[in-house]
């Protein structure tokens, strides 16, 4: 028996054909549909019917997708955000993760996997926060898991988006031990163990840029190949 979705989705699509096949697809499943052909007003209408999952076009009249989502996360909203691009505009891939996004997916897309993306985020969602320290110490970095802020020794503040923060808390309760690729898909992005995706690859090649730019040759996201990841400080 197909799963239930539970859930309210937030659809920006400016093609009809697929803003239809996306809603008829979604209601089918169990959820509920909004849709908008535009970017006109996006962030009144994200914050009035205050959806579980958006599904964001980056390429749309008025506002596009990629400053829709800029907009958001400058606000502090931390809604799940799947962007949609076109299977030409890679830059939109790369650029929408840095601003926030939780996950990208190519045009033309099969509706399943859309569907099991848009699971993964409510799970990621819902799942309950394991005992974590409240305070992580890293190199020169002061990771506080109950404000989710991660700042220097002098203060300043380190800017991550949500995604990176869980990733880098997460392999910062694990310093110096290899995370596996399965353990971050499933624990912090919220995959099932058969979705194949790029994702967590480039969350963590932004994650170490904003490491290096932050605190330059002191943390180290160390790339096990064919296992995962190991987090340590440089010496």
């Amino acid at each position: 028996m197909t799963e239930k979705l539970d859930c309210k989705l937030l659809v920006f699509e400016d093609d009809p054909n697929i803003q239809t096949m996306l809603r008829t697809y979604f209601r089918n499943q169990g959820a509920e549909v909004i849709t908008a052909d535009n970017g006109k007003d996006a962030y009144q209408r994200i914050t009035a019917t205050q959806p579980d999952v958006i599904l964001l076009d980056v390429v749309m009249p008025h506002q596009d997708g990629l400053s829709i989502l800029n907009e958001m996360r400058a606000a502090a909203v931390e809604t799940p955000v799947i962007i949609l691009t076109d299977r030409n505009r890679v830059d939109d891939k790369v650029k929408g993760l840095e601003l926030g996004a939780d996950d990208y997916l190519t045009k033309p897309f099969s509706l399943r996997e859309l569907s099991a993306r848009v699971k993964a985020q409510l799970r990621k969602s819902a799942k309950k926060e394991k005992t974590m320290a409240a305070g992580i110490h890293i190199g020169p970095l002061q990771i506080d898991t109950q404000a989710r802020e991660i700042s220097r020794d002098n203060g300043k503040k380190v800017m991550l988006t949500k995604t990176e923060f869980d990733l880098f808390a997460y392999l910062a309760t694990r310093q110096k031990t290899v995370v596996t690729h399965r353990e971050l898909l499933q624990e912090v992005l919220g995959y099932d163990p058969d979705i194949e995706t790029k994702a967590l690859v480039m969350h963590v090649a932004n994650l170490r840029k904003k490491l290096e730019s932050s605190s330059p040759n002191t943390i180290e996201i160390l790339a096990v190949p064919g296992v995962g990841y190991k987090l340590s400080a440089v010496n």
